[in-house]
């Protein structure tokens, strides 16, 4: 699994609406790292890592949730909801040909006609759900959310982005 970024200069004396957006952002930062390797498709895992942090972005959008108001919060949780549901739809399939490529290792040969059947039907689904991701990522270039994204959180919790400078796990 990915390991997560640390979140610099968030300590327990940390002021609520500082701590949610160094979280948020970093967290943010974090899951579109993965963007260009997932969009390439060559590593299931990119994607994978990609799904985590898009994971623990909405914990900390939860979590954080009151240093926002309610109407703009829910509508960027939507848009971050739609980035973990996408991208789980694909992981999902990931899995299953992973698993299923597994089980065809100890089948009779009898029993491997079906089994490849079932991977060839989920690897085509998997193309489907590739199409998918890259509509995403092109509408929120289209929408420029991250920096969308981004100016909002800042606006609401006073966290200077460009001083942030969140780092991967060394």
């Amino acid at each position: 699994m990915a390991t997560a970024w640390r979140v610099r200069g968030v300590s327990a004396r940390s002021a609520f609406r500082d701590a949610a957006g160094r979280t948020i952002l970093t967290r943010w930062r974090e899951m579109m790292s993965y963007r260009d390797g997932t969009l390439a498709g060559d590593d299931i895992e990119e994607l994978h890592a990609m799904r985590v942090s898009s994971r623990r972005l909405r914990a900390a959008m939860d979590a954080f949730a009151g240093a926002f108001p309610e109407q703009s919060f829910r509508r960027n949780l939507r848009v971050v909801k739609r980035v973990t549901d996408t991208l789980g739809e694909a992981r999902d399939l990931d899995v299953a040909v992973e698993h299923l490529r597994e089980l065809a290792a100890g089948l009779d040969a009898s029993d491997q006609p079906g089994v490849d059947g079932l991977i060839a039907r989920y690897r085509a689904d998997r193309e489907a759900e590739t199409a998918h991701i890259a509509r995403l990522f092109a509408d929120l270039e289209r929408d420029r959310f991250g920096p969308r994204f981004e100016r909002w959180v800042t606006k609401h919790t006073g966290v200077d982005v460009a001083k942030l400078n969140p780092r991967p796990p060394a």
